[in-house]
Parts: structure tokens; sequence; C-alpha cells
């Protein structure tokens, strides 16, 4: 649905650029339901929950010449034209979490001034690269002319039916709910086992936590190895996440916690299972062909900008 006012970006888009406020969630909120172009990153926290940060930046709304018949109507005009965040959770790599471009007359000119305005505050961070999933395909349009280029892609693989397959465990592993206190260690096996772009905090992990439809850590000679979580819709489950540390990698790790994860699918009559993995992850599609999954096809650009 597109917005009912053209807008026309002024001559300084820099100039108008602000950093989101806390009163600016309602605008956003509209512009995430009526916006011409929008993204969402796939995450566990709330679009608006970002509002705040440095690499949340919103572009206002002029105020039109004169209104037209269906805002004298129904509503005031939008305050904003678009929203751009941009935040690491955690460092060094931030996504590109939320962006919404209204139904201005150059989104493309729109979009690179908010990019800039939000890389130009990382700048002298922490943070030194930029990512971008491009789930909808709109922005592959334009990306590859803001200094973005490919790095991965994202595949879905998918499983139907109750069928797994046995395969030789580990002696002495435990596979056990998770708990509150596990997610400091659990963010420390993202650290080790993924390059920045992948990794998970301690918070975006208890967040994972609280939302989840199963969160699994895997015991092994009294440590923490790895672990899984995963989400329902309906009649399916998905597996979000499932890490092991590298130490203890080819060990029989992953094999432990998707079959516990596939049996307490089954327990609750959930028998098409869908997750995600990078394309050149070839271990992990050894190990999910292996148990069932097929790839379906369909690929999603890992869109990465150096940020420097």
């Amino acid at each position: 649905m597109e917005m009912a006012n053209h807008w026309t970006p002024p001559n300084s888009l820099a100039a108008t650029i602000r950093v989101a406020e806390i009163n600016d969630k309602p605008d956003i909120m509209y512009l995430l339901q009526h916006s011409r172009y929008q993204h969402l990153h796939l995450d566990w926290q709330p679009p608006a929950d970002w509002v705040g940060k440095q690499g949340f930046v919103v572009l206002p709304q002029t105020e039109p010449a004169k209104q037209t018949l269906a805002n004298r109507l129904f509503a005031a005009p939008p305050r904003l034209a678009a929203c751009l965040a941009a935040v690491a959770d955690p460092v060094p790599a931030a996504w590109v979490r939320v962006a919404c471009l209204g139904n201005v007359s150059a989104p493309k000119e729109v979009l690179a001034a908010l990019l800039e305005e939000v890389v130009s505050k990382l700048r002298g961070t922490a943070v030194s690269e930029l990512g971008w999933l491009a789930v909808d395909s709109w922005p592959n349009q334009w990306l590859p002319t803001l200094n973005f280029y490919i790095a991965n892609e994202i595949e879905t693989y998918v499983k139907i039916g109750k069928g797994i397959p046995r395969v030789p465990l580990p002696g002495g592993l435990t596979i056990r709910r998770a708990h509150p206190d596990d997610m400091v260690t659990l963010a420390k096996i993202e650290a080790d086992a993924f390059t920045p772009l992948w990794r998970h905090s301690a918070s975006g992990l208890g967040m994972a936590y609280r939302q989840a439809f199963s969160f699994d850590v895997a015991e092994w000679n009294d440590r923490i190895v790895g672990f899984q979580f995963s989400t329902r819709n309906h009649n399916s489950a998905h597996l979000a996440r499932m890490t092991v540390t590298p130490d203890a990698q080819q060990s029989g790790i992953g094999s432990a916690l998707l079959t516990n994860a596939l049996q307490t699918y089954q327990q609750h009559n959930l028998h098409y299972i869908s997750l995600n993995t990078q394309i050149d992850n070839k271990p992990s599609q050894k190990l999910y062909t292996k148990f069932g999954f097929q790839p379906r096809g369909q690929h999603l650009p890992v869109w990465v900008r150096q940020i420097n």
C-alpha cells in the first residue's frame, strides 16, 4: 500500500536526516505498514526496539502544500518519509535491521542518503562491516551501486515426514533444556564457531530463549559444546539455529542435537521442518541431507559493505 502524499526529497537530504527518537515509534510503525519499499531483518527483536541507537535514522516528511481528500477524511499526513536502522549485536558486524521508504520520488537517492548517514555513524566504532539479507528483491537493484557486494547466499532446506536416521552418538553426551544462565557460554561458542556477521550476542540469545519453541544445549565431558533452538508456526517447525563449538565438531554433536530436535517436533505432531543455511556451509548441508532435508532451490543474497 502506498502513502497518499507524494514527497520530493529536499536538496540536501543529509541535512534533514536525524537519529530516531522514542516519539518517532508510532510513525515508524506506520512506515512499516504502508511503505512502498520495506525491509525487516529476520530477528528476535521488534523493529521499534532499535530506536534510540545511533544507527537508527529517520527522514522527516515535509508538510504537503495541499492535503489530499483521503488525508482530510481519514488521517493526518505521515510525519516520516523513510527510516533505516543498522545496528551491531554483537560487534564487529552490523546488519541493516529495518529499511522503509515511503512514497518518495527518488527512492534510490533516499536509500543512499540514509545509508551514508548510518555508515558515517558506524565509522570510528568497533563495527567493520554492514550486512543486508535481502529477503525481498527490491534492494538488489540498488545495493551494487551503494558499495555492497554479494558475500554469500542463504538457501532453505525442508524435511517432510517422520523418518529419523540411526546415527552413532558420542558417549557421555547429554542433551538438556537450556537455562537463562547458559547464554553467555553460548555466545562464546558462537564467537568461536562463526565469522562476525553470523554471531549472536548473549542478549540476543536470551531473546531467542524467551521466544523459542524449543531450546536445547549439548553437554559433553562436563562442558557445553553446542545448542539448537527452534520456532513453531502452526503445524510446522523451523530449526532457527544449531551451533557446535569448533573443537567438538565432527564428533556427532550436531547429529545428537538434530535427532533430539526432530523427536521433539514429532511429539508435537510437527512433520514439516525447515531451516536455512549458507550455500558455502558444506558440512551442515551434508548433515541435513543425511537427515532427509532437501534444498528448495531458492537463494537469498547476503550483501556486505565494508566500513572503513
